[in-house]
């Protein structure tokens, strides 16, 4: 199953060219002070057939020159761009001059950076930011094209140094009014996520809500690194859900795009322990952000799929994404619901009726297809038919009964079930609460790509643990594990090798999977490296 592309709204970051060291900065400055006389209005540029409206002007710079330069006062210059359909870029050219003196050297500028120019996209709207990264150069060429003004066509035509940074990104979908306000009700996904959250020593959450002149006009739930880390196992960048109108939502008719709320999610330096974003990871952090909104949406079973519940505007098309993005079970207090399924995930194991059932059930069934029958049941068992129908009844979910002729509800769950049962004897509790995991994921979840990993953690039922200090978790696995492929139980390093399979289904990198892991054995609880385990 596919899911929906989001569309980036805004995002800010550094740019440091190094190729032409600090030239272009000085050439700037010669062009600003003896050809344009400090800047200019509205110049029309064209790129790609597409024009923009580019303005230029300078201020004071806050760093010092050096002392081998022959000016007392630093300049920053501007290039602003108003683009179609709203689109913008603010752009401000700052000096990096290498400073031999470190008095001189700003505190946040590495000594290592040495001689280069910084564009600092104050902020770029409604532009990729590889499109924006793109178009840097040829607005510089195109305006000066247009002025008449000499310039030299190689200068940000090169990579970004690797101390380039993203410090702001928030990527969005437009959705239909009713379809959103599940989210914003009472008892949608921002009060549950923020009930999760707000008790959980350590970590910060701040929720606000603001319905002037329509319920949901603005929503945000800020969510620090810990809280982010909670929802999704083996992420940390902190960040903040949106559920937003436009400042005037009036009386628009639902054919116009602003009638519908956009939900938006915003990662920014300061909510993420004031770190910044490697430009090289962009690719990772954009990946995050329509993991999280995709599975916000899922949480307030708002489909998830391009479909008529999303609204096209300007620059969002409600069209399949080609990220891969991993799947995750709502974690936060679950709302009362009528369902069978509902008792047995109250129930803090299951019974012994239950396990012996169906231990039979996947034992007596084919792969395929096929059931056993109840009579069946009571003589391999050794539970009387009157128990067996009120397992039956318990485990609704994952059984159904026709006619006495029992089976499993759906060939995928048969499988998952049949997985966890070959362990029972040995881990009941581990394969309880993976059971009643089975039970909260709809049959057709269990084929998409995307639920591998959350798969994966519900059967061994593992956590991810994130050390800060070297950016690498450590995966905790709770099911009793073996080193020794003889043994009964499951052997840790195939479990691990299936963990990093999972881990790439969910479209995450290999190289950024666990290095630690910790389990259990017969003489207690271990930690080794995964690399170690399995090579």
């Amino acid at each position: 199953m596919s899911h929906v592309r989001s569309q980036v709204h805004e995002w800010s970051s550094h740019l440091l060219f190094t190729d032409s060291q600090d030239r272009p900065y000085w050439a700037l400055r010669s062009i600003y002070s003896h050809e344009i006389d400090g800047g200019a209005k509205s110049v029309p540029v064209v790129i790609d057939g597409e024009e923009w409206s580019v303005s230029l002007s300078f201020q004071k710079s806050g760093v010092n020159p050096r002392e081998s330069d022959d000016v007392d006062q630093l300049y920053e210059y501007r290039l602003n761009a108003n683009g179609e359909g709203h689109r913008k870029i603010r752009l401000l050219i700052q000096p990096r001059l290498g400073w031999e003196n470190d008095e001189n050297r700003p505190k946040s500028v590495p000594k290592s950076l040495g001689k280069a120019v910084n564009v600092r996209v104050d902020i770029a709207v409604n532009v990729e930011p590889q499109r924006t990264r793109q178009l840097v150069p040829y607005l510089f060429q195109g305006v000066f094209d247009e002025l008449g003004v000499g310039w030299n066509r190689g200068f940000f035509m090169g990579q970004v140094h690797d101390y380039s940074t993203v410090t702001q990104l928030e990527r969005y979908v437009r959705v239909e009014r009713d379809q959103a306000h599940k989210m914003v009700r009472s008892g949608g996904v921002f009060h549950r996520l923020f009930t999760l959250v707000a008790d959980d020593v350590g970590s910060k959450a701040v929720y606000s809500a603001d319905n002037r002149g329509i319920v949901g006009h603005n929503h945000q739930i800020r969510l620090d690194t810990k809280a982010i880390s909670q929802l999704f196992p083996g992420w940390r960048t902190g960040g903040q859900l949106k559920h937003y109108h436009p400042e005037h939502v009036g009386d628009r008719s639902d054919d116009d795009p602003l009638a519908h709320p956009k939900i938006g999610f915003l990662f920014k330096k300061g909510w993420n322990d004031d770190t910044a974003i490697p430009w090289g990871k962009l690719d990772d952090l954009q990946q995050q952000i329509e993991e999280n909104l995709v599975n916000f949406l899922e949480w307030s079973d708002v489909p998830t799929q391009p479909g008529g519940w999303f609204v096209e505007d300007d620059h969002f098309k409600p069209v399949a994404s080609d990220r891969d993005v991993a799947f995750f079970d709502d974690p936060t207090p679950e709302i009362e619901q009528e369902q069978d399924s509902v008792i047995l995930r109250t129930m803090s194991r299951l019974q012994e009726s239950d396990r012996d059932v169906l231990q039979e059930v996947a034992d007596r069934i084919p792969r395929t297809d096929g059931g056993v029958h109840v009579d069946e049941l009571e003589g391999a068992t050794g539970w009387g038919s009157s128990t067996i129908y009120r397992v039956l009844k318990r485990l609704g979910g994952l059984l159904e009964n026709d006619n006495g002729n029992v089976s499993f509800v759906s060939s995928k769950i048969a499988e998952r079930v049949r997985d966890v049962v070959e362990q029972v004897d040995r881990v009941v509790d581990a394969s309880a609460r993976a059971i009643e995991d089975v039970l909260s994921v709809d049959p057709r979840d269990l084929e998409r790509k995307g639920r591998a990993w959350q798969n994966w953690l519900n059967r061994y039922g593992a956590d991810i643990d994130v050390d800060f200090s070297n950016g690498r978790g450590k995966v905790r696995i709770r099911q009793l594990m073996s080193d020794m492929k003889s043994d009964p139980v499951p052997y840790l390093p195939e479990v691990l090798e299936w963990g990093r399979i999972a881990w790439r289904d969910a479209g995450r990198k290999i190289t950024d999977f666990p290095a630690f892991v910790e389990y259990d054995v017969n003489d207690g609880t271990h930690t080794a490296r995964v690399d170690d385990m399995i090579g």
